[in-house]
């Protein structure tokens, strides 16, 4: 409420969940993404930047072709998946469990294949969705950060030092891949299109967090993407060079 009377903030979704192939995926990682069985894939980004979205998309092509148990936890449901070839529950914190760590910690008893938890917006959930990911689930989860690299950090942030190594060592085995996006203003102006820096948690990435040397991921990114095209990571100014590139944005937007 202000003072003439009630007021909101809206924020419109489409009925319709975009097909993978027009969310913009750099390299196709997405393939890689919808085949695996187990791990963390962590979209990250500031509000509005179509985290759910790409989520959907992804989820939506797996129960298109896959026979898979998928349960979603989001506060609130964003977009209503059909069924399809997979077995799709999805529930509401506040409407149909307490919190994400109750309704994590009940789901995990039904055993699914694919979990998706809407954010990670504190320890405990954190603890769980990692202990998720080690344990045979494909994981996809969101948070508010900026970056592939700052996002292993805040998680870091979260728990206390005596605590951070156990949780180096759970994002070294359980993290897959952290998808850093922002949308950017298309050179035609008919809309925005998706940029990503996409990190692939490789053996070096992995040894890195495990051991605690956080600050040389980016370099690592830097390099895997100029020198190993086939692990699929890129950097957001490679992302946004290449959309320049491809005459999809303008060069002032990136």
């Amino acid at each position: 409420r202000e003072n003439d009377g009630i007021c909101a903030a809206i924020r419109a979704l489409s009925l319709q969940i975009p097909k993978i192939e027009q969310i913009g995926f750099p390299n196709n990682v997405w393939e890689d993404i919808i085949n695996r069985k187990q791990g963390l894939v962590l979209f990250t980004g500031i509000t509005g930047a179509g985290k759910s979205t790409t989520i959907a998309s992804l989820i939506d092509r797996i129960s298109e072709k896959q026979h898979r148990r998928i349960i979603t936890l989001e506060d609130p449901i964003e977009y209503i998946y059909q069924q399809k070839c997979s077995l799709i529950s999805q529930r509401e914190v506040g409407r149909d469990v307490k919190s994400f760590v109750d309704g994590l910690r009940a789901m995990l008893r039904e055993d699914p294949d694919i979990v998706f938890v809407g954010e990670m917006r504190d320890p405990e959930t954190i603890a769980m969705t990692l202990m998720a990911s080690e344990t045979g689930h494909l994981v996809f989860s969101t948070l508010h950060t900026r970056d592939t690299t700052g996002t292993v950090t805040r998680i870091l942030d979260y728990f206390s030092s005596g605590k951070q190594q156990e949780v180096q060592n759970q994002l070294s085995l359980g993290m897959a891949y952290i998808i850093s996006q922002k949308l950017v203003p298309k050179k035609d102006g008919t809309g925005r299109i998706v940029a990503m820096e996409i990190l692939n948690n490789n053996y070096a990435c992995a040894n890195l967090i495990r051991i605690g040397k956080v600050e040389q991921l980016y370099s690592q990114l830097q390099t895997r993407t100029r020198n190993r095209p086939d692990e699929k990571m890129i950097t957001m100014e490679k992302h946004l060079a290449t959309l320049v590139k491809e005459d999809k944005v303008d060069l002032l937007e990136a």
